[in-house]
């Protein structure tokens, strides 16, 4: 997966911002295209478990899928952090994944990134691959 060196950077910040929560949001490119040029903060929807989990609301999942289109652009992948663990995908990041979109995931380590990886899977019965990451 490529990805822009200013979206990454958004992303890590946004992972430290939210420390010790997780964090998540929307990877967001040119419509048939597969760079990530940027990254759309969403809000964790999960209050009791935030430390270990996240989802993104409905309705503002609606609201910035709405908004990327009108910008002519799609939305690529979701990103997440772990914190306080590793980058890899878990079993509910992989129960969960939509097939085809990337999943880009941060581990932050009190409060700094030490970790990123990407995984994808290909479709609902297969298991989340990681994927090379390459900042552009």
């Amino acid at each position: 997966m490529k990805i822009s060196s200013a979206a990454l950077e958004a992303i890590h910040k946004h992972a430290a911002e939210g420390y010790p929560y997780e964090i998540c949001g929307m990877l967001v490119g040119p419509k048939g295209g597969g760079t990530i040029v940027r990254a759309v903060r969403a809000t964790n929807d999960i209050r009791d478990r935030a430390r270990d989990t996240y989802r993104i609301n409905p309705d503002e999942h609606r609201r910035i899928e709405r908004e990327v289109d009108a910008a002519g652009q799609e939305v690529l992948g979701y990103y997440h952090s772990h914190p306080d663990h590793p980058a890899r995908a878990s079993v509910r990041d992989t129960e969960q994944a939509w097939p085809r979109s990337y999943y880009l995931i941060v581990s932050c380590v009190k409060g700094e990134v030490a970790e990123t990886n990407v995984f994808m899977s290909e479709d609902w019965q297969q298991p989340m691959n990681q994927l090379p990451l390459e900042v552009a």
